[in-house]
């Protein structure tokens, strides 16, 4: 039993590091104030969890430490498709807020985002949080482990990747992202233009009043105004898109 266990070490190694991949490069779990023993313990606990599932019997892995750390970066590489999938739909997001905070006037006030590192306006910290609660709430944590497992079915620990499916799904995605973020804020933006407009029309027709020393906070107040009114329409846009998310990631783990 113990000899056995031994033997079935490196495999266990490989499929923990695809598992700590996917993890690692997700939402959610690379968030920077996560201690990484409580990454590294949840990625061992889900490998155990899945390591049954895997035919070991079936597989003959590569002979030499080179041929083997190929590996081992291969499997790093799938774990980094699966899960950055998923962080590119946050960026949407992220992107959708910061437009409505430049149209604001809050682009200064930008504060440091805890998933992509940067600083980011108090807007796009609003969806992103926002986003977080429905993603937990609709078990989207769920998805990535079954996006992990399908992609095992799709390359196993000894098979390659079919490149050409693969960049096209993400090209897919990444032109996806910048079409859902101005989805989301295009009503909000098209309002904030049409102000600027009339305060155009303002200031010819009345050229004594400073009409750009008013339009600035009016704009902020209308703009909170109207996110509070359109806030339920987006979060139902935010939750619309999570679920093309799922399905995205689990067509990419699949197609790998």
């Amino acid at each position: 039993m113990i000899l056995n266990s031994i033997n079935l070490l490196p495999l266990f190694t490989i499929v923990l590091f695809r598992t700590a991949s996917v993890l690692f490069f997700s939402p959610i779990y690379n968030q920077t104030n996560l201690p990484l023993m409580i990454k590294v313990g949840l990625a061992i606990v889900i490998t155990l969890a899945i390591f049954p599932t895997i035919n070991s019997a079936q597989l003959t892995l590569p002979e030499g430490m080179p041929n083997f750390i190929l590996l081992i970066f291969k499997e790093i590489a799938i774990g980094f498709l699966i899960g950055y999938s998923a962080t590119l739909a946050f960026g949407a997001f992220v992107m959708a807020g910061g437009l409505i905070s430049n149209d604001m006037g809050l682009a200064m006030a930008e504060m440091v985002d805890p998933l992509f590192g940067d600083r980011v306006s108090p807007i796009a910290q609003i969806f992103q949080i926002t986003a977080f609660m429905l993603f937990l709430a609709l078990n989207g944590h769920h998805w990535l482990i079954n996006a992990l497992v399908l992609s095992y079915q799709a390359v196993p620990v000894t098979g390659f990747i079919e490149s050409g499916a693969t960049i096209s799904k993400i090209i897919q995605m990444f032109s996806g992202l910048f079409v859902a973020a101005l989805k989301i804020s295009a009503p909000i933006m098209i309002i904030l233009a049409l102000i600027v407009v009339v305060s155009g029309f303002l200031a010819r027709s009345a050229p004594q009043m400073n009409i750009f020393m008013i339009i600035f906070p009016t704009k902020i107040l209308i703009g909170f105004v109207l996110l509070a009114v359109t806030f339920p329409f987006i979060t139902r846009a935010i939750e619309y898109l999570l679920h093309l998310l799922r399905n995205d990631m689990l067509s990419l783990a699949g197609g790998l």
